[in-house]
C-alpha cells in the first residue's frame, strides 16, 4: 500500500481500533498519541529523504465499504464478488453487560416493579446486543469464539435467576417471621388484658408484665430486620437472644400462665416460639446461602466483564483481517474494471491511486515524499484535534442538557456514555447521582404522602377526641352539653319531658388506690359498656369526668318513667362485673333532675342531678335520689362546710376528745377512744357525723386524720409518762390511710418520737377496709407485727361482717350501737349480741358494746364475762385533762348500775323461795 493512502487511513484504523475497547483515553492519552504521531512521521520523512526509496511499480488500493446491491458487466468480462467489510462496534455490548450486572443487583436489593422492570430490559437488550454480534462472529467462521460467549452469558444469566429466586425466599421467610412475632406480641398483650385479680394473683400479673416487655423488645427486634444488611448476623443473634428469654419466662411461669390464662394459650405461645425458631434457622441459611451466591455471582460477573471483551477483541480482530483480505483479494488489474457497468442505486466504490517513482538523482522526488508526509502530518493532527474537540463539546453538551433536565425534576435523565475518560467518569457519577437523586424523591414524596396521612389521622383523632371520650368512647362533657341542649330544644317544641342523671362510681377511689390505674381504667369500660347497653332504650349515656357519668332521657312522658328508668340503672349494677376474669361488684349513686319541672337549662339541670347524687350518697350509696327543692340548700351548707373545713385545718380549731371503755368485771376503765370534735368560731362543738363526710368528698380527711393521729400519740405518751402508765387508746383510721405506704413508718416513728409502747396504741377501721384489697391487709399485718392491737368498729352493719373476722388480724371488734339499742327490749336483739359475743369469744377476741346508754342495757350486758362497755350511760367524751377525774367517776357509777341491778334480782328470788315454802306448807 503507498504512504499516501497509509496516511489516509490511518485516522480510521486508529478511530477503529480505540472504538472496540471498552478502555477510553484521556486527555492526556490523546495529546500524547498526536505527539508520538508526528514524532513518527518526521523521523519516517528524514529517513525517506536521507535513505533512497525504490519504488517499481504502481500500486492501486481499492477499498469497499458498503456491499453493492446490482453491478451488470460484459458477459466476457469475470468480475471477482467484492467482499463485505461490516463495522464492529463492541461498545454496546460492555454496556449491556454493565447494564444487566447494575439491574442484578436492583433486583437483589429490592422486590419493587421498578427493579423487575429495569432487570427484565436489560435482560433482553444485553441478549439483543450479544445475539448480533454472535451471529456476525458465526459468519466469519468465528462459530466456536461465538458459542462460548454465548454460553458464558448463558450460564451467569442462569445463575442470576437463580441468585434472584433466593433472595425473594429470603423475603418471605422475613415476612413470615416478623408476622408470627407481632401475632405473638398481640397474643400477650391480650393475655396481659385478662390477667388481673382483683383479690390477690398480683404474682401472676407481675410475670405478665415481664413476658410482655420480652415479647415487645422481640417485635422491636423483628421489625429492625427489615433494614438489616451488614449487621444481619448480630440482629438474628439479637433474635435467638430473645426467643430464649421470652420461653424461659414461658416454661418457668407455666402453672401460673395456664391457671390465669389458659393452656389453650400456653400452648399457642409455646408452638409460635418453635415457629419463630424454625423461621429464623431459616433466614439464617436463606442469609448464608445468599451471601455465598452474591459473591460467587460477583466474581461471575467479574469474570464476564473481564473475558468478554477480550474475546469481543479476539472476534474484532478476525473481523478486521477478514476485512483486509478481502480487499487485497478484490484487486484487479485496471484493464479488467475499466468498464463497468454500475447500477447506480448502489455505492461506488472509492478508490485511491498512488504511483511513486523513485530517481536518486532527481531532487523533486523527494521534495515531493517531503510534501506527502507534512500533509500527513496535517491530516492526523487534524483528525486527532477534531476527534478530541468532539469527544469534548459533546458529552459537556450532553451533561449540561441532562442537568438542565434533571432540575425541572426529570427523574428518568440519564447521559449517555461516552467521549473521553475524564468525562466518560462524569457520566458514570452523574448517572449514579442522578439515580440517588431519584430515590431520594421518591423517599421524600412517600415521607410528604406518609406525613399527610398521619395529619389526616391526627385531625381525626383529635375530631374524635374533641366529642367522645378517650376511653370509654363515650360522648365526653362538651358532646353531652351539645346533646343535651338540642334535646331540651326538642322539648320546649313537643312539650314532653326530659330526664337527666348524674352517676358516680361507689368508693371507686379504693380501687385507684389498691388495684392500679390501670385496672381501674379497665373497670369504667366496663361500667360504660354496660351504662351504654342499659340506657339503650331510652336515652343516651356520656361520660362527664374521672368516675362520673351522665345520661339524658331524652322522651319522657312521666315523672314515674323518669323514676324508673333510674332504678334500672342502679339495679344493672347490682349485678357483678367481670373484669380479667374475675367478678366485681362496683355499685353506682344516682342522681336525677327532671325538665323542666326543676329546670329548664342545660347546666342548671346538671347542678340539680349533681345535688340529688349527693343525697344519694347520704342515704348510703347505691341509691337514686329525685331532685328536690331543699337539696340546692343542702349543697350550699356543704358546701359552706367544706370551706370552713379548710379554715379549720389552717387555724387548728378541731379538739381531740376521750370517751372511756369500762370493764364488766373489773368496773376499770380499761381504754379510751379517741374522737374529733370542731369547736365553731361561736364556740359549739360539731360532731364528726356533720363534717366527716364533707372532708372526704373534698379530699380534706387524709390532712384531719393526720392531725388526729398526732394528737392522739401526744395525748397517749403524756398519760403513760404521768399518772396513768396502764393507759390505751383507740384511734379511728380510714381506709385511704392504709393505703399509703409510709403510714406504718410515720406511725413508728411517732412512738419511738415520743417513747410510747405500741401497747398503748390500738387502731379502729370499719369494714369497708376489705374493699381496698391486699394492701391495706398487709399494712395491717405489719401494725400488729408492731405490737399495735386492732379493732373492728360498728360491727354487726356491713354485708361481710363474718368475712372480716377471717381476714383481717383483729383484736378486738366494737359491737354496732343498733345492735344494742332494743336489746333490753327484744329478745331477738338479746339473742343475737348474745350469739355473737360467743362467737367472738370462742375466736379469741376482746369485745367492746358501743351505745351503752340505759341501765337495762347495762345490767344485761355485765352478765357477760370479759366486755367492754362504751356509752353515754357511763360517761361522755371529755377534754384529756379530765380523764384522771372521769376515770374515778366512771368506776362509781358503774358499781351502782351493778349494784341496781343485782336488786330486782334478789328481791325476785326472796319471793320465789316464800312462794315454795307457802306451797310446801
Amino acid at each position: 500500500m503507498s504512504l499516501p493512502a497509509l496516511l489516509k487511513n490511518a485516522p480510521r484504523a486508529i478511530s477503529t481500533r480505540l472504538g472496540a475497547q471498552t478502555y477510553r483515553f484521556g486527555i492526556a492519552t490523546h495529546l500524547g498519541i498526536v505527539f508520538v504521531a508526528v514524532v513518527a512521521l518526521v523521523l519516517a520523512a528524514n529517513f525517506l529523504v536521507v535513505h533512497a526509496v525504490s519504488v517499481e511499480k504502481t500500486t492501486t488500493v481499492y477499498e469497499r465499504v458498503i456491499q453493492p446491491l446490482a453491478v451488470s458487466a460484459p458477459n466476457n468480462l469475470h468480475v471477482d464478488p467484492t467482499p463485505v467489510v461490516h463495522r464492529v462496534e463492541t461498545a454496546p455490548v460492555q454496556a449491556a453487560l454493565q447494564r444487566y450486572r447494575t439491574a442484578i443487583r436492583a433486583r437483589i436489593d429490592a422486590q419493587s416493579d421498578d427493579a423487575s422492570t429495569e432487570w427484565r430490559a436489560a435482560s433482553d437488550d444485553l441478549q439483543q446486543t450479544t445475539g448480533n454480534f454472535i451471529r456476525l462472529a458465526a459468519e466469519i467462521g468465528k462459530r466456536a469464539d461465538a458459542m462460548r460467549i454465548a454460553g458464558t452469558l448463558a450460564a451467569w444469566e442462569s445463575d442470576a435467576d437463580a441468585l434472584i429466586a433466593l433472595a425473594d425466599q429470603r423475603r418471605d421467610t422475613l415476612r413470615a417471621y416478623v408476622a408470627a412475632a407481632d401475632a405473638l406480641s398481640l397474643q400477650g398483650k391480650h393475655s396481659l388484658d385478662h390477667s388481673w385479680k382483683i383479690f390477690g394473683l398480683v404474682i401472676t400479673r407481675q410475670t405478665l408484665l415481664q413476658y410482655d416487655g420480652a415479647l415487645t423488645e422481640l417485635h422491636n427486634a423483628a421489625d429492625d430486620l427489615k433494614e438489616a444488611t451488614a449487621s444481619e448476623r448480630s440482629t438474628l443473634d439479637r433474635l435467638a437472644e430473645l426467643e430464649n428469654r421470652g420461653r424461659a419466662l414461658l416454661e418457668s411461669n407455666e402453672s401460673g400462665f395456664r391457671r390465669t390464662s389458659g393452656a389453650a394459650w400456653y400452648l399457642a405461645h409455646h408452638d409460635g416460639y418453635r415457629q419463630l425458631a424454625q423461621l429464623r434457622q431459616q433466614l439464617d441459611e436463606q442469609s448464608a446461602s445468599l451471601g455465598e451466591r452474591t459473591s460467587k455471582n460477583v466474581e461471575s460477573g467479574d469474570d464476564v466483564s473481564r473475558n468478554i471483551p477480550r474475546r469481543l477483541q479476539t472476534v474484532t480482530q478476525a473481523f478486521s483481517r477478514a476485512a483486509t483480505t478481502a480487499t487485497a483479494g478484490s484487486s484487479a488489474p485496471a484493464t479488467q474494471l475499466a468498464s463497468p457497468v454500475v447500477d447506480h442505486q448502489a455505492d461506488a466504490p472509492q478508490t485511491t491511486q498512488s504511483v511513486i517513482y523513485h530517481d536518486d538523482a532527481d531532487n523533486r522526488n523527494r521534495q515531493t515524499i517531503i510534501g506527502c508526509i507534512s500533509a500527513g502530518v496535517v491530516l492526523i493532527l487534524l483528525v486527532i484535534g477534531t476527534g478530541t474537540i468532539i469527544s469534548i463539546a459533546r458529552p459537556v453538551r450532553r451533561m449540561l442538557d441532562a442537568t438542565t433536565r434533571l432540575a425541572r425534576g426529570e427523574g428518568s435523565v440519564r447521559v449517555a456514555r461516552g467521549g473521553i475518560r475524564e468525562l466518560d467518569r462524569l457520566a458514570v457519577a452523574f448517572n449514579s447521582m442522578a439515580d440517588e437523586l431519584t430515590q431520594a424523591r421518591a423517599v421524600a414524596i412517600d415521607y410528604q404522602r406518609g406525613l399527610e396521612d398521619k395529619v389526616d389521622e391526627r385531625t381525626r383523632q383529635l375530631r374524635d377526641y374533641a366529642e367522645n371520650d378517650y376511653l370509654t368512647g363515650l360522648p365526653n362533657r362538651r358532646q353531652f352539653l351539645s346533646l343535651l341542649q338540642g334535646t331540651l330544644e326538642d322539648a320546649e317544641l313537643s312539650k314532653h319531658l326530659v330526664g337527666v342523671y348524674f352517676l358516680d362510681v361507689d368508693n371507686f377511689k379504693y380501687i385507684n388506690d389498691s388495684l392500679g390505674h390501670a385496672f381501674g381504667d379497665r373497670v369504667l369500660i366496663s361500667l360504660a359498656t354496660r351504662l351504654r347497653e342499659t340506657v339503650a332504650g331510652f336515652g343516651r349515656a356520656a361520660r362527664f369526668g374521672g368516675d362520673e357519668f351522665t345520661v339524658v332521657f331524652e322522651h319522657a312522658r312521666t315523672i314515674d318513667e323518669i323514676r324508673h328508668a333510674g332504678l334500672q340503672i342502679v339495679k344493672a349494677f347490682q349485678g357483678p362485673l367481670c373484669i380479667d376474669g374475675k367478678d366485681l361488684i362496683v355499685g353506682v349513686s344516682v342522681g336525677a333532675s327532671i325538665y323542666p319541672e326543676h329546670e329548664i337549662e342545660a347546666e342548671s339541670l346538671l347542678k340539680a342531678a349533681d345535688a340529688a347524687l349527693f343525697r344519694a350518697k347520704r342515704l348510703g350509696r347505691s341509691q337514686l335520689a329525685l331532685f328536690t327543692s331543699d337539696l340546692l340548700e343542702t349543697a350550699a351548707n356543704n358546701f359552706s362546710i367544706e370551706q370552713g373545713l379548710r379554715r379549720a385545718v389552717e387555724r387548728g380549731e378541731f379538739e381531740l376528745l376521750f370517751q372511756p371503755e369500762v370493764g364488766a368485771e373489773s368496773l376499770q376503765t380499761q381504754l379510751v377512744e379517741a374522737l374529733i370534735r370542731w369547736r365553731m368560731p361561736d364556740g359549739r362543738l360539731i360532731a364528726p357525723g356533720e363534717f366527716l363526710a364533707v372532708a372526704e368528698e373534698s379530699g380534706l380527711i387524709i390532712e384531719i386524720c393526720d392531725w388526729v393521729l398526732i394528737k392522739a400519740v401526744q395525748s397517749a405518751a403524756r398519760l403513760y409518762h404521768g399518772s396513768w402508765p396502764e393507759v390505751r387508746v383507740a384511734i379511728n383510721i380510714f381506709p385511704r390511710q392504709l393505703l399509703d405506704p409510709a403510714f406504718t413508718a410515720r406511725l413508728h416513728n411517732l412512738l419511738t418520737q415520743f417513747r410510747l409502747p405500741a401497747s398503748c396504741i390500738e387502731i379502729e377501721l370499719t369494714e369497708s377496709v376489705l374493699q381496698t384489697g391486699p394492701t391495706t391487709l398487709a399494712a395491717l399485718r405489719q401494725l400488729q407485727g408492731m405490737g399495735i392491737a386492732i379493732a373492728l368498729d360498728d360491727f354487726g352493719t356491713g354485708y361481710s361482717s363474718l368475712s372480716s373476722l377471717q381476714q383481717l388480724p383483729l383484736s378486738r371488734v366494737k359491737l354496732d350501737r343498733s345492735l344494742i339499742a332494743d336489746m333490753d327490749a327484744s329478745p331477738r336483739s338479746r339473742a343475737m349480741v348474745r350469739a355473737i359475743i360467743g362467737m367472738c369469744q370462742e375466736l379469741g377476741l376482746e369485745i367492746t358494746a358501743e351505745g351503752v346508754e340505759r341501765p337495762e342495757q347495762f345490767a344485761q350486758l355485765a352478765e357477760h364475762r370479759g366486755l367492754t362497755m362504751q356509752g353515754f350511760l357511763l360517761s361522755h367524751p371529755v377534754p384529756e385533762t379530765e380523764l384522771e377525774r372521769v376515770r374515778h367517776e366512771v368506776a362509781q357509777r358503774a358499781q351502782e348500775l351493778v349494784l341496781t341491778a343485782r336488786a330486782p334480782a334478789v328481791v325476785k328470788s326472796r319471793d320465789e323461795r316464800d312462794l315454795s315454802a307457802a306451797q310446801s306448807a
